[in-house]
């Protein structure tokens, strides 16, 4: 008989504290965010509690990871936890029914979406090389006689043009909610509509059962109600067709740093039952410091 070598640690009797250094000296160390959540934002359960407690200040420039052969390798950081004070403080709640680890307070940040100009200040200063990775998955995972392909929350486009330029013959469609980036889509001659993918009717913008593949990468944590808005992707998809998203992940077999503008994470346990509310099966499942998801319609 072998034996883990594996030490495993008891539970800890926390001590009572006295008082609540956040409430004490708010001007010292303020809590970020401005939209306090009373439930999950994936599940809608009202059983939630504080887990983190992360002491951050924004950097002056993103820095980027350096670890060849790393799967983090070329991360970047905005945020990190800096000696200094006033220092912000980002709380992150659990879920106790699905695990899922959410910032709250969330910045509202609906404002600052809807007139965003970093993804075409992307585009133009490094085109569509940062995107040649999730098409390269997506195409693998097309399903046969792939025509109709929509990129939802498609930030400038980048992922579309390079699909163009890849399959001409393919019938693209972006939806986002940055009013620049739709237009410079359209500009360049990519179909594109501004969308609320949390309030809007997808219906009326693009019609049921009839999508062969939709991307859905980068978002998940940004929407309000994430099963929400992959109900409504899902509804758009023809039986057979699929969806590919991403997700924040924790667990085992991610090393990648906590990211305060990343504001949803979730486990095993979250993505198994995010999947059981769609009208879609797993086809396929990587983890690679992130969730990388593509669903089959039913």
């Amino acid at each position: 008989m072998f034996w883990s070598r594996k030490r495993v640690m008891a539970p800890v009797d926390i001590a009572p504290k006295l008082f609540d250094p956040l409430e004490a000296f708010p001007q010292k160390f303020p809590v970020a965010g401005t939209v306090a959540l009373d439930r999950c934002p994936v599940c809608d359960s009202r059983e939630i509690g504080c887990v983190w407690q992360l002491p951050q200040s924004r950097l002056g420039a993103p820095t980027y990871l350096n670890s060849p052969g790393a799967p983090f390798h070329d991360f970047y950081l905005d945020h990190l936890p800096l000696l200094k004070v006033p220092q912000q403080i980002f709380v992150f709640d659990m879920c106790r029914f699905c695990h899922s680890i959410f910032r709250n307070p969330k910045d509202d940040d609906h404002a600052g979406y809807q007139k965003d100009t970093s993804k075409v200040a992307a585009f133009k200063s490094q085109g569509t090389q940062p995107f040649a990775g999730v098409v390269n998955l997506c195409e693998r995972h097309f399903p046969r006689h792939t025509r109709t392909v929509v990129d939802a929350a498609c930030g400038a486009g980048q992922a579309l043009a390079l699909l163009r330029e890849r399959q001409p013959s393919l019938n693209l469609f972006g939806l986002e909610l940055s009013r620049p980036s739709v237009d410079f889509m359209q500009s360049m001659g990519l179909d594109a509509a501004t969308v609320d993918l949390d309030l809007d009717d997808l219906d009326a913008v693009i019609p049921p059962d009839s999508v062969d593949f939709i991307i859905f990468y980068e978002a998940f944590e940004h929407v309000r109600k994430p099963v929400t808005v992959l109900k409504k992707l899902t509804r758009l998809l023809r039986h057979g067709g699929r969806l590919h998203f991403s997700a924040q992940y924790y667990g085992p077999q991610s090393s990648l740093q906590i990211r305060v503008g990343e504001p949803i994470y979730i486990d095993k346990r979250g993505l198994d039952w995010v999947v059981s509310q769609l009208d879609a099966v797993v086809h396929k499942v990587a983890i690679n410091t992130k969730f990388r998801v593509t669903l089959e319609k039913r």
